[in-house]
């Protein structure tokens, strides 16, 4: 795994400078409550917080549009008719796109996307007996915004479909996306057992620190954390059991989750201070 960029165990509030149609531009800089910040390891700006710190409250407020995914919930049995969640690769990414309105030919949603979350307006026809067709638009006030257009193959829970930028500059994308449903399980992945159980000394003494950091960012990626970190993002993309679901999961981890973050982060900070000595 690339070291170049690390992310904070915390999850602070920073600046996207990216939406899902456009290049990841990665940065350090402070800035709006719409994303969380990835700090580069050799950054000189001190943000590495005392592990006494909550991982589920440092970084400021809720992220208001993680409050908005999280009323709208979309369930199983919502799942079950048209309105859901359709996942797959858009671009070198993966996507998000939930339908969870669908009334008197108008459609709302909203998609999930590098870490970048945005609402989706539009209109839906019932042009043929098995397939619905959608045009939905991304709001505009942002230079990556575009225009979904795309059909709906019921019988086969599918989308498929293009995406065409507002601003010339930017690529179009072709998608195929599959019904999917989100259900936290703490059994996946690599390191089970930092949802499972509090770690000891034992589990993580003798780990790398690529290892450590993969540990805990697995804890976010099994809570359906979006990573706009492009090496972790492709990392959990590539895994069949991820799907991006937030972008701001913090009140999601659990009591032992907590715990072993905090344990997670003195280490890797322990071996970022005495590299030599330290590890394998």
């Amino acid at each position: 795994m690339n070291k170049k960029y690390k992310s904070l165990y915390f999850l602070p509030l920073a600046f996207v400078m990216f939406a899902c149609g456009g290049e990841a531009e990665e940065t350090s800089e402070s800035a709006p409550d719409d994303s969380v910040e990835l700090i580069e390891d050799n950054d000189d700006t001190d943000l590495l917080a005392s592990t006494n710190m909550d991982p589920r409250t440092f970084g400021g407020d809720k992220n208001e549009n993680q409050d908005f995914i999280d009323e709208i919930n979309l369930t199983e049995g919502q799942n079950s008719n048209n309105v859901g969640s359709y996942v797959g690769s858009f671009g070198k990414n993966m996507i998000n796109i939930s339908i969870f309105e669908m009334t008197d030919g108008k459609a709302s949603g909203y998609s999930v996307c590098a870490g970048n979350f945005r609402k989706i307006l539009g209109t839906y026809s019932e042009d043929r007996a098995d397939a619905i067709h959608f045009v939905m638009e991304e709001p505009g006030d942002d230079k990556y915004d575009g225009s979904f257009d795309f059909e709906l193959i019921t019988r086969e829970e599918f989308i498929e479909g293009s995406w065409t930028p507002f601003n010339e500059g930017q690529s179009s994308k072709e998608f195929q996306l599959s019904k999917r449903f989100y259900s936290y399980n703490a059994s996946v992945g690599k390191y089970p057992q930092a949802s499972q159980r509090e770690l000891t000394a034992d589990d993580v003494n003798n780990l790398t620190e690529d290892e450590l950091t993969e540990m805990r960012n697995e804890i976010y990626a099994r809570h359906g954390y979006s990573f706009k970190n492009k090496d972790w993002r492709y990392h959990f993309e590539s895994l069949d059991w991820y799907m991006p679901t937030g972008v701001d999961i913090r009140e999601k981890l659990t009591d032992t989750e907590v715990i072993n973050i905090e344990l997670i982060y003195e280490y890797e900070s322990y071996f970022e201070e005495y590299y030599d000595d330290y590890g394998r």
